[in-house]
């Protein structure tokens, strides 16, 4: 018999999805920002000015479930969309001086999850599991040549990211 409560599938995605919760309220309480807001500013941070369309790409999203979170951004003050000059039908999305003025508070959020979800596990079992998770990625790309650009670019930079902010901090002491 299949034991699901017990798969690595299973437990990596409750484990997601419990990231998600957690980083959502956190981000709700201090700062004001939904998570889908969240990642939309992270895309944003790697690359100011992309189109909408090119946002939904990269976060794995059809372009109607972004128009709203936008939508909403935009009634906040966090975006601006600006028609792109070189083909008018397109938007281009830009971060807000606000918006900027929030990301250290963001990364804040997402450096308290990161110290709950690590508390109590030593360093090399961090990093046995994170070898074997990108190697669980790896095979599973490979295989089914299944891409992942959201958990790749909302990762990368909120892991490069947040080791800069840490750096910094490091340094201002």
């Amino acid at each position: 018999m299949y034991d699901f409560e017990n798969s690595i599938g299973f437990i990596v995605n409750r484990s997601a999805k419990m990231f998600v919760r957690a980083l959502d309220t956190e981000l709700r309480e201090r700062v004001g920002v939904t998570f889908g807001q969240w990642k939309v500013i992270v895309m944003l941070v790697n690359e100011n000015g992309s189109t909408q369309k090119e946002i939904a790409d990269r976060l794995g999203l059809e372009g109607p479930t972004l128009i709203p979170i936008i939508d909403k951004m935009e009634e906040e003050r966090l975006v601006v969309r600006k028609v792109d000059p070189a083909d008018r039908r397109n938007n281009r999305i830009y971060r807000t001086e606000k918006a900027d003025e929030l990301w250290d508070r963001m990364i804040e959020c997402a450096l308290k999850i990161r110290e709950v979800s690590l508390r109590g596990i030593p360093k090399q079992d961090i990093n046995v599991m994170r070898k074997v998770l990108e190697k669980i990625w790896q095979n599973l790309r490979m295989e089914f040549d299944v891409g992942c650009t959201v958990a790749d670019s909302i990762a990368n930079t909120a892991t490069t990211t947040a080791a800069t902010t840490t750096t910094a901090r490091k340094k201002k002491s």
